[in-house]
C-alpha cells in the first residue's frame, strides 16, 4: 500500500557527504519537501553555495552542526590527545593503556630539543630509561601477581595470562612518558571541529599546534574510502571486458563518492586573539598570588562548598596558571580588592570578539566542586567525563607522584623511586630551555591537579561508572573518595549512589 504524504516515515541515510548531509537537513526548516527530494537534487557545488550564503554569510551555524565528519589521529602523543579530547561536543576512542602494550620505540620528539645536541641526549635518554623501566615493571608484576593469584580452575591459559597482563599494565603505566604515542578516533559536526582547530592552534606546544592544522586539512580533502579497494578490481574488470570509459569513470566517480570532509564549513580556523591572550593572565597570577612549595600531603580530593560565584570565576581564572589548590586561592582572592577582581576580568575579555565563546573558567555556579590531585593516568581517564566542566593546571614534578599498589610488595620500588628521581631531574633541565616542550618527558606518575564541577546527576554518574569493578585502581579510590565526601555533607542527596568501595582482591579475576 503506498504511503501518504501525512504517513510517517523513518528510515536512515548514509552515502552523503558530511556537506550534503547538512544542507539536506537544513532544508527541513526551509522546505516542504520530503528530505529524499532534496537529496537526489543535491550537489556538492550546490551545498557549497548553500553554506557559503547561510552558514558562512548568515552565521547559521546550526546548519554545521549537521554535517559529522570522523577523524582518525595516529601517532600523536598522550599529552596531545588529551589537548583534543578536551572539546567537550564530540565522541572519541583512544588507545587503551590495560590492553595494549605500548611500543618502547614511539614516542614524540620535540623539535626544539632534537635541534640542539645537548637537550636532544638529555631527552632520549630519559624516555628510553622510562621506557626500560615500563618493560621491567610490566614483566616484574606479572610475575608477582602470577605467584599471588594462582590460575582459576574456570580460567583458560589465554585468560589468565589476558588478565595477569592487564593488571600488570595498570601498575606499569605509571612509568610511561606522556610523549607516548598513541591513535584515536574522533566523530565531530563541521562547527565543532572548527573551534576545536581555534583551540589548537593557539597551543603553546608545536605538537598540537600541528594537530591543529592537520584536523583542519583532513575535514578539508577526500576522505579515506575503503570501499575504493572493493570497487576498482570490478571497475577493471568491466574494463577488460570492453566498457566504455566514460560509463567506467561516471561508475568509478560515483561509487567512489569522493566524500569531502565539510572544506566550506571548516572555515575561520585561524586561532582566536582572545585564545593567545589567555597568557596575560598568567601573567596577571604572578603579580597577585606569592608562589608558594608544594603540599605533598594534601588529598587527593576535596569538595569545596558555599564559594562565592564572583571569587569562584576569579579562582577559576587563575587555576590553570598556578600550581595552587582551589581553596588556597580562593583564600587568597578574598584578600583582593574589588578594583583587582575587575582587571582580572577585564583582562581575560577585553580581546572576546562576537566569535568568541566564553571560555569554560565561566561555568561558575550550582556545582558541586571537587578539586583533585592525581595521577597523570587517572587524569587520563576521568578527562572522558566531559558533561563537567574541567578546569586543569599542566602536568609537572610540582605535586610529587604517586606510587602504585602492590609495587613495594612486588620488589619494585627501588627501580620506580629511580626512574623517578631521574626523570624529575631531567624535566627540570629541560625546562630551563622550554618549559612547555619538557611536558613531554614526564612520567604518568607525577600527579597534576584538576578541577571537576558537576550538577547532582553527573556526580551519581560518574561515582556509578568508575568506582565499579572493572575500572583502574587509581580512579576507582579517587571517585569513591568523591562519595564519601558528598555523604558526609550532603547524605539525603548521596543515599541511592551505587558506589563500589573496591576490594582488589575480590575482583583480580573479575574485572
Amino acid at each position: 500500500m503506498p504511503l501518504e504524504s501525512h504517513d510517517r516515515d523513518i528510515f536512515a541515510i548514509t552515502g552523503l557527504s558530511p556537506e550534503v548531509q547538512a544542507v539536506a537537513f537544513a532544508k527541513y526548516s526551509r522546505s516542504q519537501e520530503s528530505v529524499k527530494t532534496t537529496i537526489d537534487d543535491l550537489t556538492d557545488e550546490k551545498s557549497a553555495e548553500f553554506h557559503e550564503k547561510w552558514v558562512i554569510g548568515y552565521g547559521d551555524a546550526s546548519v554545521a552542526d549537521m554535517a559529522m565528519v570522523a577523524i582518525a589521529m595516529e601517532n600523536v602523543s598522550m599529552i596531545a590527545s588529551k589537548a583534543v579530547e578536551d572539546h567537550r561536543m564530540a565522541s572519541y576512542q583512544e588507545k587503551s593503556t590495560r590492553y595494549v602494550p605500548f611500543d618502547p620505540t614511539r614516542y614524540h620528539k620535540p623539535a626544539v630539543f632534537m635541534e640542539d645536541p645537548a637537550a636532544r641526549e638529555i631527552y632520549i635518554n630519559a624516555i628510553e630509561n622510562l621506557m626500560a623501566g615500563y618493560t621491567e615493571l610490566t614483566e616484574g608484576m606479572i610475575a608477582y601477581f602470577r605467584a599471588k593469584y594462582p590460575k582459576p580452575e574456570d580460567n583458560t591459559d589465554k585468560q589468565y595470562e589476558s588478565r595477569l597482563r592487564a593488571r600488570s599494565l595498570d601498575v606499569a603505566r605509571y612509568v610511561l612518558p606522556i610523549s607516548t604515542l598513541t591513535n584515536l578516533g574522533m566523530i565531530a559536526s563541521a562547527r565543532e571541529i572548527r573551534y576545536m582547530v581555534s583551540r589548537l592552534l593557539a597551543s603553546p606546544q608545536q605538537e598540537v599546534r600541528e594537530i591543529g592544522a592537520e584536523i583542519k586539512r583532513a575535514a578539508l580533502e577526500t576522505a579515506y574510502n575503503p570501499q575504493v579497494k572493493k570497487i576498482e578490481p570490478l571497475i577493471a574488470r568491466l574494463a577488460e571486458n570492453g566498457a566504455e570509459p566514460e560509463i567506467l569513470e561516471a561508475l568509478r566517480a560515483s561509487l567512489r563518492l569522493s566524500v569531502k570532509g565539510a572544506p566550506t564549513l571548516i572555515k575561520h580556523t585561524d586561532p582566536r586573539e582572545y585564545l593567545l591572550k589567555k597568557d596575560r593572565v598568567a601573567k596577571i597570577a604572578t603579580m597577585f598570588l606569592e608562589d608558594e612549595a608544594p603540599v605533598y600531603d594534601e588529598p587527593r580530593v576535596e569538595l569545596l562548598l558555599n564559594t562565592e560565584p564572583e571569587d569562584e570565576l576569579v579562582a577559576s581564572l587563575l587555576y590553570p596558571h598556578t600550581s595552587l589548590s582551589l581553596r588556597a586561592l580562593l583564600e587568597k582572592i578574598s584578600l583582593l580588592s574589588s578594583n583587582q577582581k575587575r582587571a582580572l576580568f577585564e583582562s581575560i575579555n577585553e580581546n572576546r570578539s562576537s566569535h568568541d565563546n566564553l571560555s569554560r573558567e565561566f561555568e561558575v555556579g550550582n556545582y558541586f566542586i571537587f578539586d583533585t590531585l592525581m595521577d597523570y593516568g587517572a587524569y587520563r581517564d576521568l578527562q572522558r567525563h566531559r558533561l563537567t566542566s574541567q578546569l586543569s593546571q599542566p602536568p609537572s614534578p610540582a605535586h610529587g607522584y604517586e606510587v602504585p599498589r602492590d609495587l613495594a610488595e612486588a620488589g619494585l620500588l627501588p627501580r620506580f623511586e629511580e626512574l623517578m628521581s631521574a626523570n624529575r631531574d631531567a624535566f627540570e633541565r629541560l625546562a630551563e630551555i622550554n618549559v612547555d616542550e619538557a611536558r613531554y618527558v614526564l612520567a604518568m606518575a607525577w600527579r597534576k591537579r584538576t578541577i571537576f564541577k558537576m550538577n547532582l546527576r553527573e556526580l551519581y554518574h560518574v561515582v556509578e561508572l568508575r568506582t565499579r569493578s572493572g575500572g583502574h585502581f587509581s580512579y576507582r579510590t579517587l571517585c569513591y573518595d568523591m562519595y564519601e565526601l558528598l555523604k558526609k555533607h550532603h547524605p539525603i542527596l548521596a543515599s541511592h549512589i551505587r558506589a563500589v568501595k573496591m576490594d582488589f582482591d575480590a575482583d583480580f579475576f573479575g574485572r
